[in-house]
Parts: C-alpha cells; sequence; structure tokens
C-alpha cells in the first residue's frame, strides 16, 4: 500500500468536504509505504485530487463537468452497453429504475445511468475515494446548469462496504434496488492516456477486487431484477458463477445474472 500524503488549503473547500476529509488526515498516521510510492491528496481551485508523487501524469479527479464525460453522456442510448445491460431497454419510459453502485470508482458509470434517467446509489468504502466523489458531485451541483443539475441530483453517495450494505437488505422490503452494478477494481487494460493514468492511480489506492464470488452472490441475493458485473475482457474467474447472459464486446463487456423479469415494468 503506498503512503499517503494529506496536502490542504482549507480556505479553497466547503464545509461538507472539509468535514469527509478529517478521518483521512488521521489514516495517513497508520499508512506506511511499503516502497517510495506515495500518493498525494491535495487540492486547488478545482477542487480536491489525488496524484503520485513518483509519476509525471497529471491529477486525478471526479469532474462530472468534464468534456469527455459529457460527450460520452450524449451519445449513450438505452439499447447500448451498460444501458442495455441493466435493462434500460425493457423499462417503459415512464418508470425509474432504482440502480446500486456497489464499486462506484470515479462515478463516471453511475452518471451515464442518471443521465440515462436512473435514481443511481453510488457505494465508495474507501475514505479517499469517497471524499474525491463527493467533492467533485457537490462541484457539479454547484456548477452545473439546470438541466444537468437535475441529473446529479440522481446521484446519491454513501460511505458504505458493499456487503455489509447488501446484507443488511437481504430480506428488506423497502429501499431494494432494482438492479446492482458492479466494477470491481482490476489491474487497468485501457490504452487510452486518461483512463490509463486514472485506473492505474485507483489501483494504487483501492487494490484489486480479491473475493468477487462472495461479492456477485451478496448481490444477487438483494438485487430485484438482476446484477451486472463489468469484465472488459469479457472472462470470469474461476470462483465467479456463470451469467445468464452477456451484454457488449470488448471493451464494455458486461456478465448480466437475472433474478427476475421487467415484465411489471414495462408500462
Amino acid at each position: 500500500m503506498p503512503q499517503l500524503i494529506v496536502d490542504i488549503d482549507e480556505s479553497l473547500l466547503s464545509e461538507p468536504v472539509l468535514s469527509l476529509l478529517q478521518p483521512i488526515k488521521q489514516l495517513t498516521v497508520t499508512i506506511a509505504a511499503t516502497g517510495e510510492t506515495a500518493l498525494v491528496l491535495g487540492c486547488d481551485e478545482h477542487g480536491v485530487y489525488l496524484r503520485d508523487l513518483g509519476s509525471k501524469a497529471g491529477v486525478t479527479r471526479v469532474d462530472f463537468l468534464d468534456a469527455g464525460l459529457h460527450y460520452r453522456l450524449r451519445t449513450s442510448g438505452k439499447r447500448q452497453g451498460l444501458a442495455k445491460a441493466v435493462g434500460l431497454d425493457k423499462v417503459a419510459a415512464s418508470r425509474q429504475l432504482q440502480v446500486l453502485d456497489a464499486t462506484a470508482g470515479l462515478g463516471r458509470d453511475a452518471a451515464v445511468l442518471a443521465w440515462l434517467g436512473c435514481e443511481v446509489i453510488m457505494l465508495e468504502q474507501n475514505p479517499v475515494m469517497h471524499a474525491l466523489l463527493a467533492d467533485g458531485l457537490a462541484r457539479g451541483l454547484r456548477d452545473a446548469d439546470a438541466e444537468f443539475r437535475q441529473v446529479l441530483l440522481r446521484l446519491q453517495l454513501q460511505l458504505a462496504d458493499a456487503r455489509q450494505w447488501l446484507s443488511a437488505r437481504v430480506k428488506a422490503e423497502v429501499g431494494v434496488p432494482d438492479v446492482v452494478y458492479l466494477d470491481p477494481m482490476f489491474p487497468p487494460r485501457d490504452k487510452s492516456a486518461l483512463v490509463k493514468k486514472d485506473m492505474a492511480l485507483l489501483h494504487q489506492l483501492l487494490g484489486s477486487e480479491q473475493d468477487l464470488g462472495s461479492l456477485v452472490e451478496a448481490a444477487r441475493l438483494v438485487a430485484r431484477h438482476r446484477v451486472v458485473l463489468k469484465r472488459p475482457d469479457g472472462k470470469l474467474p474461476a470462483d465467479v458463477p456463470a451469467p445468464t447472459m452477456w451484454v457488449g464486446e470488448q471493451p464494455a463487456t458486461f456478465a448480466v445474472y437475472v433474478n427476475s423479469s421487467f415484465s411489471s415494468m414495462r408500462q
């Protein structure tokens, strides 16, 4: 695990974001470097960022107003990739899917789902990643135009362990998501410079998912309609059961586990 250095100018941040950073400052006492790698959690006029001291790459931050993300939003349809995997092509326009993004990461897939009309709960158990998401969401809500602000209002962020969150809802009657979406951390394979830089940095921070099979099973016990697992390489580890179907193609391939049909949401 790399050493974490917190270098925050508190005058640049809002009080809610500052409160999230207090426990992170305490964490720096207990995180020990195993090599020369160190990550810096800092901030500037554009918000909170993470950067690798040992790399010449730029900073990584959550930016829901990023031009690249908005191009992706404008070109996303309900019969394509992620949207099709979660079942948006099978749901009436008047109905709203409730999606749990149990491994939120940088929040980009959650933003796509919110853009397409879903209500999305984003879970992030790592306090550093959660702070990046909270800051990005707060800045987005502050600076977005009225139309896109309504999209961001469909995103809810929680600092929580996915397995614990799911376990607490196994027998719940309400508050159960229609779909559980999983995009666990794996070593980055995408060759584009931006994604490669961001994902390599997050991999240092978060590490890889070590027990994907149990996470998928926990999700299947809770999801009302389906569980969607993103696997860019289209392959599953030995401990993960075979899906009901595959949707999409590399680099966006999704294993879909169907619990029940969307028949009740087609009108």
